[in-house]
């Protein structure tokens, strides 16, 4: 059985591991000094720069990063963020031609834009390439750039990619982070006095909205950026103070900011994400907060919707394909992995084209594995647990084929999700003291998950609160606590055994609660 001071001690020990409070330097990034004076001799010469985010929580935020040090700077620049529906994701030769630039940056995207590249060249447009994903590796394809290694690259000016520096030693950081020592490198080149913890607080949303890591870099990076971002300091955080009313910890950014910011972009356009960020007045930043709660409140509902209509084959490797909004295949397949323990690609039917995300959990590569179908796909991006991909229709069954084939290398251990369960827990061990605990050792998140117990209990009330998610009395040696459960569709016993994490509830004054993960 598990007590408060072992928990601490548990705990103590891993976040020894993981803390580091220095900062890598931005010149560790290969080219980015090369990208840097390109940007200043931009500026001095007055020319048209454009920045191109993506439409996903990182994107906007690197975009947003990117505006806002600019305006410190006092010069002028675009940002052009893709419509997910008609320009697709990233760097394209059909978003090039909306962009009238001399320079143009992009900002969580680009390591695959090969043919907006080309038609760079072909404009004397110069392009810079900030990015996180990984690129593709080398096919007997000559290296055209310093430093590239084994990765095809595009022809850009300068790529700066923590993946593609053998000195940065830290690969797993965001789109945001990229961008933010992008504007470390043009300060210095500048030799001006900004202060870039300033952007932190926008940092810490997309570190944990593209799910990395928090240990070492990104873990200092998130209690900073944690730190501004109760302190209120701009107008979109003013916003989000006003309408959730609590301090903010790294699980509200994830399960409750970062999912209202996505929702612009998979329901309609991310630019009100982004103008949310960048807003000046804290009352249209409030108005904008309600319009991404809306399409929020749209997302959930269409993707409800959409995984009650999947039937799944029994095979190793999901791939479906169907009528689905193009913006919330990525949610459907997270889910699907979550519910089957397998590996999930969720595609949608577009003309001849089908466009969607894939998913992953364990040790399954699905940037590997899907990489490996590259013959059949009309366009591919991502990583290790995450991929976007389009694929003709004639290919999608070779495809699903093929993907069921290659991931047979891996094993039945390598279909895992981590549960960091420490042990089981007594109900006399819970309490605001445990709370301060756990709250001590934040934040929680990839690499850094929150504790997770097990216990046993006696019913002694359900109530129904509406789809699937039920409130529950539970009793044992006569001390009460409150749980909840989300999406449970099966049937309560008089008793149960349980995984659960400790949570607090504000609702009237400060008290715990158990968040039922799943009944064992």
């Amino acid at each position: 059985m598990l007590t408060k001071s072992k928990i601490k001690e548990i705990l103590s020990n891993r976040i020894e591991e993981l803390s580091s409070s220095n900062l890598p330097h931005f010149l560790l990034l290969n080219q980015i000094d090369k990208a840097a004076k390109r940007i200043v001799k931009a500026i001095q010469n007055r020319e048209k720069i454009t920045v191109v985010g993506d439409y996903d929580v990182d994107g906007v935020s690197s975009s947003a990063i990117m505006k806002l040090f600019f305006e410190k700077l006092g010069y002028d620049m675009e940002v052009v963020i893709p419509d997910r529906f008609k320009e697709g994701y990233g760097l394209t030769t059909k978003l090039l031609a909306k962009i009238d630039a001399d320079l143009i940056i992009t900002v969580d995207n680009g390591i695959t834009s090969f043919e907006a590249a080309e038609e760079c060249e072909k404009r004397g447009v110069d392009l810079i390439i900030t990015d996180h994903h990984t690129p593709l590796i080398m096919d007997n394809v000559k290296c055209k750039m310093e430093n590239e290694g084994i990765f095809k690259l595009p022809n850009a000016l300068a790529v700066v990619n923590p993946k593609t520096s053998p000195d940065f030693p830290f690969k797993e950081i965001c789109g945001a982070e990229v961008a933010w020592y992008l504007c470390a490198a043009v300060k210095n080149e500048m030799k001006l006095k900004i202060d870039l913890r300033e952007f932190t607080d926008i940092l810490a949303l997309a570190i944990i909205a593209d799910v990395m890591p928090l240990t070492h870099m990104n873990r200092t990076l998130v209690n900073m950026g944690l730190k501004r971002l109760n302190a209120a300091l701009k107008p979109f955080s003013k916003a989000l103070k006003r309408f959730f009313n609590r301090e903010f910890t790294s699980e509200d950014i994830a399960f409750q900011i970062a999912p209202r910011l996505n929702a612009a972009g998979r329901m309609a356009h991310a630019y009100a994400a982004y103008e949310f960020l960048v807003s000046e007045d804290e009352n249209r930043a409030f108005d904008l907060l309600m319009q991404l709660d809306g399409y929020n409140n749209l997302r959930k509902k269409t993707e409800k919707e959409a995984v009650e209509s999947i039937e799944v084959e029994d095979e190793d490797f999901i791939v479906v394909k169907g009528d689905y909004h193009e913006g919330v295949v990525g949610i459907i397949a997270s889910r699907l992995v979550h519910k089957y323990k397998k590996p999930a690609i969720v595609l949608c039917e577009k003309e001849d084209v089908l466009k969607g995300s894939g998913r992953s959990l364990g040790n399954i590569d699905i940037f590997e594995l899907v990489n490996g179908c590259g013959e059949l796909l009309e366009g591919f991006g991502g990583h290790k647990m995450a991929c976007g991909l389009a694929v003709k229709k004639e290919n999608f069954e070779i495809l699903k084929s093929k993907l069921n084939e290659n991931i047979k290398k891996y094993g039945e251990k390598d279909f895992f999700i981590e549960d960091y369960v420490l042990g089981e827990l007594p109900f006399s061990e819970i309490d605001i003291e445990l709370l301060d605990i756990l709250k001590s050792f934040e934040p929680y998140g990839e690499g850094n998950p929150k504790p997770k117990f097990t216990a046993n209990a006696k019913i002694e009330h359900v109530q129904n609160l509406k789809d699937n998610h039920f409130k529950l009395i539970l009793s044992q040696d006569d001390i009460i606590l409150p749980a909840v459960i989300f999406r449970f569709d099966g049937e309560f016993g008089e008793e149960i055994s349980f995984k659960f994490s400790v949570g607090e509830n504000n609702y009237y004054g400060r008290s715990v609660q158990l968040m039922i993960e799943e009944l064992i």
